[in-house]
């Protein structure tokens, strides 16, 4: 069989699984060039690498038209099920440039809290928590109906509180204003974002498990004890106590106001990670997939469920539970997810700009990690807290990555499949 044969097998079958057709021919003849050369697997991980670096070079030290960074620090990564994992990082966290990224770096992922918080339910749910129980008969300190866990994990009605929680001037006011959450509507055909489902069903899940297991743990405890540590993410967690974060602009804290006023620790934002410990999440929960191993307590159904579509013809169909962002079969909802990727692949993106990506079915995880807010009392110089056009040119590098990865991933696959017969492993 012709070398282009064998190529055209490995990119019918990504078709099979979900991949964009029209992606997948963009691809081909890079494919063909990448691999038409007598060279090792190895060799071609390595010059991914490179090209990896490159491109992460360019954005860190690219300027938008007010000659302003679009971001200060970056960590990147490639990973290809177990065996194949890129890693680049460079820059500093914080504007002024006073500390360097390490491989130790923490950031704060915001947003991405959520896909935690949705893995926390899940686990519960295993233990015996029925996400369909209204939550007012799970937690009495929130009367939202009949409402249930599920119907706030798929984003249904409108929730509002009698106050701003990031105008609360201590931890327990904050806490007092979140239990005014109420219903302003109880729609349950379209979905809509926002942080206060995830919020009580972190406060939920805790009151469960407390009661459950005689303990007087926080949100932070449980995640330790059913996520964290199972996994082995060892730098995972709420409010690091150490100054090798990225954070709050120049101020190593969470920077979601109502994580802060809140302790810190909340369902929706609080997090702060590496990219180190979002491969080992990928690793766990492709394992769960694949039928390989069990680390944690989840299944393969609930892996499905993080990439199930829910609402396809509403307003915000590229949003699936507690608001991951997933494939849309028509292609025409903006989404962090791409294209290229099996059906039931997401992702989540928080807004410090950092993003966490998962295709279960062909074992591919990319992130970016970054610390993009930028501080300024000129507020003509900033969108969303970063730099002017920083949502365009992350746009441009997600693109830029993804294509990095399908190709490594189908030099990957041709190698295993027709050179190393399956036979031997390479790790990089």
């Amino acid at each position: 069989m012709a070398k282009e044969e064998k190529i055209d097998l490995i990119l019918e079958g990504l078709v099979k699984t979900g991949s964009d057709k029209k992606e997948i021919e963009k691809l081909r003849p890079q494919c063909i060039e990448l691999l038409k050369q007598d060279r090792s697997y190895n060799e071609i991980l390595d010059e991914g690498a490179h090209k990896l670096s490159r491109d992460t070079v360019d954005l860190l030290f690219d300027t938008n038209k007010y000659g302003n960074q679009y971001l200060q620090g970056i960590s990147s990564t490639i990973c290809l099920g177990d065996e194949d994992c890129i890693n680049t990082l460079n820059g500093y966290r914080d504007q002024y440039q006073d500390y360097d990224i390490y491989d130790n770096t923490l950031f704060d992922v915001a947003s991405i809290t959520k896909l935690f918080t949705l893995i926390l339910a899940y686990e519960c749910e295993t233990l015996g928590l029925d996400l369909n129980v209204p939550v007012k008969a799970l937690n009495p300190d929130y009367d939202l109906e009949d409402f249930t866990i599920n119907d706030l994990i798929r984003l249904c009605g409108e929730i509002a509180t009698d106050g701003r929680i990031n105008d609360a001037k201590c931890v327990e006011e904050a806490y007092q204003i979140l239990k005014t959450a109420h219903l302003v509507s109880n729609n349950r055909d379209e979905n809509k974002y926002t942080d206060i489902g995830a919020m009580i069903i972190g406060e939920t899940l805790v009151k469960v498990l407390n009661s459950t297991r005689a303990k007087n743990y926080n949100l932070q405890d449980w995640m330790n004890e059913l996520i964290f540590k199972p996994l082995n993410m060892e730098h995972t967690t709420f409010n690091p106590n150490h100054a090798n974060v990225t954070g709050c602009g120049n101020r190593f804290e969470v920077h979601d106001p109502k994580a802060r006023a809140l302790g810190g620790i909340a369902g929706h934002a609080g997090i702060f990670t590496n990219g180190e410990d979002l491969v080992k999440l990928a690793s766990g929960l492709f394992k769960i997939y694949h039928n390989i191993d069990r680390p944690i307590e989840l299944t393969k159904e609930h892996i499905y469920r993080m990439g199930e579509i829910t609402f396809p013809n509403a307003k915000q169909c590229n949003k699936g539970n507690l608001g991951l962002y997933v494939k849309h079969p028509d292609g025409f909802a903006r989404t962090f997810t791409p294209s290229i990727f099996a059906k039931g692949s997401f992702s989540h993106q928080g807004w410090t700009g950092s993003l966490a990506t998962f295709d279960p079915v062909n074992q591919i995880h990319q992130s970016i990690l970054v610390n993009a807010i930028y501080e300024t009392d000129n507020k003509e110089l900033i969108r969303n807290d970063k730099p002017v056009g920083f949502g365009g040119r992350f746009d441009q590098y997600l693109d830029q990555l993804t294509t990095n990865t399908m190709l490594l991933y189908v030099a990957k696959e041709y190698y295993n499949r027709y050179v190393y017969n399956n036979s031997k492993k390479y790790r990089k």
